[in-house]
Formats: C-alpha cells, structure tokens, sequence
C-alpha cells in the first residue's frame, strides 16, 4: 500500500527535492580596534548598545564583590577549634547534632 508523498518501500527520498534549497548569507564583518570609524556617505549612523542593570541586579554584584573580598576560611576560628581539640575541652553537643540532623532531613523533603 502506498502513501500519497512517500517514496515506495526501499526507496530513499530525497529533502532537496521536496524543500526548496535555503540559501543565507551569514558573513560577519570584523573590525579591528585601531582602525579609524569613518561614516560611509549615505549610510545611517548606528546607535551605540546599551546595558542597564536592574536594582536587584547591582545588589546581586556587589554582594559578590564582597564575598570574593571574604576570606575562604576564618582562620581565627579555625585555630580556636584546632586548640579545643588538642587539649581535649572540645564538647559537642547530641542534642544540636541530632537537632541540625532532623532539620537537614525533614527540609529535604
């Protein structure tokens, strides 16, 4: 049984024969920085492009800023910790452990 548009079984169609070719001219011109940007007569001058960030946006950016001014670790704790260790007044608490275990698993639900 044939199909109005589809070749016979074993047959293989062909696109170019039922789309038309599609031609584009996809050229992009570079310029280099040192040349001069002198207007061609008769052509229309273009406008420059422009970026305005919204409110939350620059908020967002400075908040980055000075978190990469931040250092990565506090090294004060860090030493305070490595001191309560060493001398054994380190006490962890159960109840905070289980507690912080608690909500770490009932907010991944």
């Amino acid at each position: 049984m044939a199909c109005a548009g589809r070749p016979p079984s074993g047959e293989i169609m062909k696109l170019t024969s039922v789309f038309p070719q599609i031609k584009t001219d996809n050229k992009i011109q570079k310029s280099s920085g040192s040349a001069s940007t002198k207007p061609v007569a008769g052509s229309v001058p273009l406008a420059a492009d422009k970026v305005e960030f919204s409110a939350g946006s620059r908020e967002v950016l400075k908040m980055q800023e000075l978190l990469q001014e931040a250092p990565d670790v506090r090294q004060e704790l860090v030493a305070d910790l490595k001191r309560q260790v060493e001398d054994g007044s380190y006490q962890v608490d159960p109840y905070k452990v289980a507690d912080k275990m608690l909500k770490s698993l009932l907010s991944d639900v």
